[in-house]
């Protein structure tokens, strides 16, 4: 479970939090940046994702990827970084006793990159690969077309890589321009997790957290302004699978119905025993995977289905689908079935802060979404109340003709059409 945690907040706006575990050998650490894809002007597509990969080329101690990683690594630890829709986190992990290193090292690179333009444009070519990479894997590009078609005209239906056009709009003076207007300290969030004592900790990173422009907290277009849905997108390729999308607007991080939504998925897609797993694959063997994943936002939310299928037989399997979510919004889960899916989610739960690097993201996740750290046993305690009724009560509001979206990547030769696949669901 979690360990003893303090947050503090310095006079510039930057929170740093922490979770003591005085059990282990490690240290966890991130900085967490409040900018991510949905926070981009439509001309800075793809610039959160640049400037993460950016911060590692250089900054005003350590000028090359070298000088960065290689004394973590030494230590045995590790650096890297990644962004999402809603924000970029630099992290690594390392011996505890290292951790004056750790925070020198994310700090420096968090706060003062160098951005020089040769490494821009040898790095412009490294994220376009990375494009090419993602378009050409079907799954990874069905998930992207299922964003769009959510989000229309929508910061959350960008793609978070950006665009080839995009990136090539990115100069050394506008990635520097973007960094000081995001890279804030009302914006940041600074959260270790491990061996540690949280006031030496501050100490530890002070230096560098105090030196960031107070500037203003993230901001966003309101997922409100997105236009209605698009019902169905697609894209016919050379492959030897239909790979399916089925997506619903959701509900947002704060919603009180959070708990009955883990519910819903566990039951639907979560696992092997999952009534879409036991239905698709083990009763009729028309698909290898299949699973079912929320997703939250500060203002909004989703519920996806995901399914690699034999081309063959997916409408059939588009069927079953649509069967099984007409079924548990009309029909309230029995109570063993409810039964196994509350002890699942909340074994799942207690396990899942054991390291120094789950607790650290726990932490960093509760700050940034609620300002405040919740303990797992509040989370435990919410699933653990969740009745049949309201399971079926979410469903019935989710699994909506009017708010299902479909998006596939099937092969090109096929008879069947995107539109049979959407009709086959039938809510």
């Amino acid at each position: 479970m979690l360990g003893i945690t303090n947050v503090t907040v310095l006079p510039n706006g930057c929170r740093i939090a922490t979770s003591a575990m005085p059990g282990v050998e490690s240290l966890s650490m991130c900085i967490d940046a409040g900018t991510g894809g949905r926070c981009e002007r439509a001309s800075e597509l793809g610039f959160s994702h640049f400037l993460e990969h950016l911060l590692f080329k250089g900054s005003a101690k350590r000028p090359s990827t070298r000088a960065i990683s290689q004394p973590v690594e030494e230590r045995g630890g590790a650096v890297n970084a990644y962004t999402s829709t809603a924000h970029t986190c630099f992290y690594a992990q390392a011996p505890f006793d290292a951790a004056p290193l750790v925070a020198d090292v994310l700090g420096d690179l968090y706060l003062a990159p160098v951005l020089a333009p040769k490494e821009i444009d040898r790095e412009r070519k490294v994220v376009l690969e990375e494009i090419k990479m993602y378009h050409d894997d079907d799954a990874a590009f069905a998930a992207d077309l299922a964003q769009a078609a959510l989000w229309p005209g929508h910061p959350l239906g960008r793609p978070i890589l950006g665009t080839p056009a995009s990136l090539a709009r990115a100069t050394a003076d506008s990635l520097r321009a973007y960094h000081r207007s995001r890279y804030t300290a009302r914006g940041s969030i600074v959260a270790a997790a491990g061996k540690l004592e949280h006031d030496r900790f501050v100490e530890l990173v002070r230096p560098f957290a105090e030196r960031l422009p107070a500037g203003p907290a993230p901001r966003f277009v309101p997922a409100s302004k997105a236009r209605p849905m698009r019902r169905l997108a697609f894209e016919r390729r050379e492959t030897q699978q239909v790979q399916a999308v089925l997506s619903f607007r959701g509900i947002p991080y704060g919603d009180p119905r959070k708990s009955a939504m883990s519910v819903l998925s566990q039951i639907l897609g979560r696992g092997m025993t999952s009534r879409l797993f036991m239905t698709v694959r083990e009763r009729h063997g028309l698909v290898y995977s299949i699973s079912s994943e929320p997703g939250y936002f500060a203002d909004a939310g989703l519920f996806q289905i995901y399914a690699g299928i034999d081309p063959a037989r997916s409408v059939r399997a588009m069927g079953l689908v649509g069967r099984e979510l007409r079924r548990i919004a009309r029909e309230a889960p029995g109570r063993a079935e409810m039964r196994r899916a509350i002890h699942a989610l909340v074994g799942a739960q207690r396990m899942g802060g054991e390291t120094s690097s789950s607790q650290m993201s726990w932490i960093r996740d509760k700050v940034r979404n609620l300002g405040r750290i919740e303990t797992p046993q509040e989370v435990i305690d919410r699933i653990s109340r969740v009745t049949p009724d309201e399971v079926r009560a979410l469903a019935a509001e989710l699994f909506r003709p009017a708010n299902l979206s479909l998006a596939l990547v099937m092969p090109r030769e096929r008879r069947e059409t995107p539109e049979d696949h959407l009709d086959a669901i039938a809510l």
